[in-house]
């Protein structure tokens, strides 16, 4: 089961790939779409997720989880078939392709709430954190490969046969996907009346809290998101191959953290990881302010390492957090979750797009130190991020350790326990002692904290 759940993952990877970063941003400038346009449409796949409030709907009337997920996955892949069609011609409606993005997104974000409810089912709580851990290791693996495959491709043979070639092994991508979930065993949902089961969600307010952090964090996020390839690829004029291979490293550091992240998640809590993941990334936008043509080379290896390892945090703690502080398997839950963000992802898409806009032709700085208006965007952002991480710290789960815990304990360790070897064992002695200290946790009924041991 476990393998085809990863197989699935590392054929959608091909598609997904297509959808966001510096291919997505490639595709719109291709498709003549102005900065409005980019970041309004590069928001649709947190925007989408406000469809997914009638996921609820669709299961109570058809349960079956795993044909649902590779019925809307097929309605939201094979539209893309006709971009690949109308790459040929040489006048490019910007509008065909908002389209087609917007109605692959919408279904997608419907596929993507029944496999949440279905594998929650299907993975023991204790097994999360170690599974997905290593599931996202194939997709960054994957990612690796096809995301440096795709840049060579549009590097080398440019608009219009790049695209197409890429878009061509996504949809191959695609057919692998469905003959791969067609494997996973299917778990009948026992489920109510969907209208009480989402009026039972919002009266958690528990869980209530952790949609708000969500919902404010993809304000945050969508505001600036689509703008970093973009001030790549239209200011800095950087090569994709160049693009790339920063995206290879990136995904390197990132297979390394998901086994680090995904064992400590299950021992010290996935909200523990959330807070470092975004603790970590917040320091990524302000560094964009200084990304010009002088400096894109360092900062770009800096900015893989660091996404490397705190969007990996990120993107294993943000899938496991509302299967964690859920209360039931039901799919109202993450649809409110998502629709939640995804109401914020369209709030912070707007005010991106037309703030981009108006800075668009705005040039600061000197010959030596040129700063484009957009970079302003990012200055701002990473401050917002870092906001966002008191609203995560309200939401109450089992397992938590504070992050200045986590770090003044690993200090501690080190310290005492002369973890200085070269060999590579030091860091499993630590996570040896961390494990045995965090196992003599207080009771159940108090909220879970780690008791000092120094």
């Amino acid at each position: 089961m476990k393998f085809y759940l990863n197989l699935e993952g590392v054929a959608s990877t091909l598609y997904i790939l297509l959808t966001q970063g510096a291919i997505f941003t490639g595709l719109a400038i291709a498709f003549n779409l102005d900065e409005f346009l980019i970041g309004v449409t590069a928001s649709f796949p947190m925007v989408a997720q406000i469809f997914q409030i009638l996921s609820p709907l669709v299961v109570e009337k058809f349960p079956k989880r795993r044909t649902l997920v590779n019925v809307f996955n097929l309605l939201s892949r094979l539209p893309w078939a006709l971009l690949l069609v109308l790459l040929a011609f040489e006048r490019r409606s910007p509008m065909f392709f908002v389209l087609i993005f917007a109605v692959s997104q919408i279904f997608g974000t419907l596929a993507g709430n029944a496999w949440t409810s279905l594998v929650r089912d299907l993975i023991p709580e204790s097994e999360r954190g170690t599974f997905f851990g290593r599931r996202n290791v194939y997709v960054s693996l994957t990612s690796l490969v096809f995301f440096y495959v795709y840049s060579l491709l549009i590097d080398q043979l440019k608009d219009p046969l790049g695209y197409q070639l890429s878009i061509a092994i996504g949809m191959f991508g695609t057919f692998l996907s469905f003959w791969a979930m067609l494997k996973v065993p299917e778990v009948p949902l026992k489920s109510s009346s969907a209208s009480a089961e989402v009026k039972f969600v919002f009266q958690d307010k528990n869980f209530m809290k952790l949609c708000s952090f969500y919902f404010v964090w993809n304000v945050v996020i969508a505001f600036t998101a689509p703008f970093f390839s973009y001030h790549l690829l239209k200011n800095l004029q950087v090569p994709f191959s160049y693009i790339g291979a920063t995206g290879v490293l990136s995904s390197i550091v990132a297979i390394i953290f998901y086994f680090i992240w995904g064992r400590l998640a299950d021992i010290v809590g996935h909200k523990s990881i959330a807070v470092m993941g975004v603790f970590i990334v917040s320091f990524l936008p302000p560094m964009w302010f200084f990304m010009n043509t002088f400096t894109y080379r360092y900062l770009m290896i800096a900015d893989a390492v660091i996404t490397g390892i705190g969007w990996s945090a990120i993107n294993l703690s943000f899938l496991t957090l509302p299967m964690e502080v859920a209360q039931s398997s039901s799919s109202a839950y993450f649809a409110t979750y998502a629709t939640l963000g995804g109401v914020g992802g369209l709030m912070g898409a707007l005010t991106g797009g037309m703030t981009a806009k108006l800075l668009a032709n705005v040039h600061l700085g000197t010959n030596n130190l040129p700063i484009y208006g957009i970079q302003l965007m990012f200055l701002i952002s990473g401050l917002f991020r870092a906001f966002t991480l008191k609203l995560l710290g309200r939401v109450r789960t089992r397992r938590y350790v504070p992050l200045r815990t986590l770090i003044a304990s690993a200090l501690f360790l080190s310290r005492e326990s002369g973890l200085t070897r070269s060999n590579g064992s030091n860091v499993y002695d630590v996570l040896k002692v961390v494990k045995k200290k965090l196992e003599e946790k207080e009771d159940e009924t108090k909220p879970w904290r780690v008791k000092r041991w120094w």
